[in-house]
């Protein structure tokens, strides 16, 4: 299965519900999580050792986690919680707790891809290619192309 993720929305979606998301590591590593069925939330859920707490966000914005609708409107929510427990997981955690569950998850090699040395590089990059940022020229391009 492939997951279409997009520069303006990290978080994912997915047009008939479920939740997926783009999250580093505390290692500087970036992995990418997607969950569309009950069982996959719930493997989640337990492998983040966030099931209490997502139960908890559940009764509080009157959620059901387990249904797609609710996990892709409640996306960036949940997307926050797992942010903060990648970021204190290394990849080697993180696949020790992914082993042996059906919550579908990969790591993304950023290495092979050629790009800038630093975020203002990849700032500035993303700008210039941008039809909507500049003086026009952005604009007069994209519709060129």
């Amino acid at each position: 299965m492939a997951i279409n993720m997009t520069e303006q929305d990290s978080i994912g979606s997915c047009p008939h519900g479920g939740f997926t998301g783009d999250f580093a590591t505390a290692d500087r590593e970036r992995v990418t999580v997607a969950v569309f069925t009950r069982l996959q939330f719930a493997d989640l859920a337990r492998a983040t050792r966030l099931a209490g707490t997502f139960a908890f966000l559940e009764r509080l914005v009157k959620a059901d986690f387990s249904a797609c609708g609710d996990l892709h409107t409640h996306r960036a929510t949940i997307a926050r919680l797992l942010t903060a427990w990648f970021a204190r997981h290394t990849m080697a955690e993180v696949a020790a707790a992914f082993t042996g569950t059906t919550v579908p998850w990969a790591r993304l090699d950023l290495t092979s891809r050629p790009g800038p040395d630093t975020e203002q590089e990849e700032w500035d990059d993303r700008q210039s290619r941008d039809p909507r940022v500049g003086s026009g020229q952005g604009q007069r391009r994209a519709v060129a192309q």
